[in-house]
């Protein structure tokens, strides 16, 4: 019952229907994953994604991929490959996801031999309908893209994304949901029915809260972000913070959220998150301001107000040492950006 409720819920974002907060909340209610805290996080960092190709190669192949703004994903749908990430070789089998989440330069290929040519050759010769490598003997199966998403969030899940996200075949096979949406995008890809590409697009989104949720659950770092939410009393504070910034929190306020003493609270909050609860609060109530500044028409008091500055001033001055401007500047720099 839940794949068939994830399939229409993923039917629904990708139709537009409901945006990426909303969708993680909705799957988040299936239990497949414990508290709702990422989706605040995912609903600001203007998530997107593209394919670049799903092409089968014969051996010798290989390609070379530079450095990127964006991160980079790799599906292995048959066969098998050899990649390469600085001095480390990843050997891929058929149903492995690579994401290079800092858009690393790396290369693939199907061994360490093998004459490698760049991307962009590739992909200019697939558009063309030529394959540079050959199609028979298939000795691989790639299906690659981009997610895109704005690097200059502040928040210590976008800052503690690592190199590489490994998920191989048999752990996403375990994750019935990550599964799903990858069938969903391979069978997508390459398809000639009408609206293809935006629903291909569309599911790049999917796929990367998917995998994002998988390597959350799989990490098992002791400290840092990653820890502090599946730590059920500091992910209750987290979620209550997210939720409602607007409120008088204090210290015995967060503490008495996660049902702990001030001390307990604040000692297991810093060892995990590197930063006091108040610290962390204040930024996240800053994201949140910029978020407002950018896409309302909030007068700057008002938005002061919700995110609990009781005075115009006192949100101009910790604001600006936190952005490095005002926050009538930074509403005045967006804008102009989009002109």
């Amino acid at each position: 019952m839940n794949l068939i409720l994830l399939f229409l819920t993923n039917l629904m974002l990708i139709f537009g229907l409901i945006n990426i907060k909303k969708y993680i909340k909705i799957i988040n209610s299936y239990k497949f994953m414990g508290v709702d805290i990422i989706s605040d996080i995912l609903n600001k960092i203007k998530l997107s994604g593209a394919v670049y190709f799903k092409s089968d190669f014969s051996a010798p192949w290989g390609i070379n991929i530079p450095q990127s703004l964006f991160a980079q994903f790799h599906i292995v749908t048959r066969g098998q490959c050899v990649l390469r990430v600085k001095d480390k070789n990843i050997q891929l089998f058929a149903g492995d996801i690579i994401v290079l989440p800092l858009g690393g330069e790396h290369w693939l290929a199907d061994n360490e031999s093998s004459e490698r040519r760049s991307e962009q050759e590739v992909i200019d010769a697939l558009t063309n309908g030529i394959s540079l490598f050959g199609r028979y003997p298939i000795s691989a199966t790639m299906l690659c893209g981009h997610f895109e998403f704005d690097r200059s969030i502040d928040h210590p899940l976008i800052n503690e994304l690592p190199e590489i996200i490994h998920i191989t075949n048999v752990e996403h096979k375990e994750l019935h949901w990550l599964e799903s949406i990858v069938s969903m995008v391979i069978q997508e890809v390459g398809s000639e029915m009408p609206g293809s590409n935006v629903l291909v697009d569309k599911l790049c989104e999917v796929l990367f809260i998917h995998i994002l949720r998988a390597f959350i659950l799989n990490n098992k770092s002791e400290k840092g972000f990653m820890a502090a939410i599946k730590d059920k009393r500091i992910s209750k504070v987290l979620s209550a913070t997210h939720d409602y910034p607007e409120r008088n929190w204090k210290l015995s306020s967060l503490a008495e959220e996660a049902g702990m003493s001030r001390t307990s609270f604040s000692n297991l909050f810093k060892s995990l998150m590197g930063e006091t609860p108040l610290a962390y609060l204040t930024n996240w109530r800053m994201l949140k301001a910029k978020e407002l500044l950018r896409e309302s028409t909030d007068l700057v008091g008002e938005i002061a107000e919700k995110v609990r500055y009781q005075s115009e001033p006192s949100f101009n001055l910790v604001f600006k040492k936190r952005v490095g401007k005002t926050p009538l500047k930074y509403r005045q720099a967006h804008l102009a950006n989009q002109i």
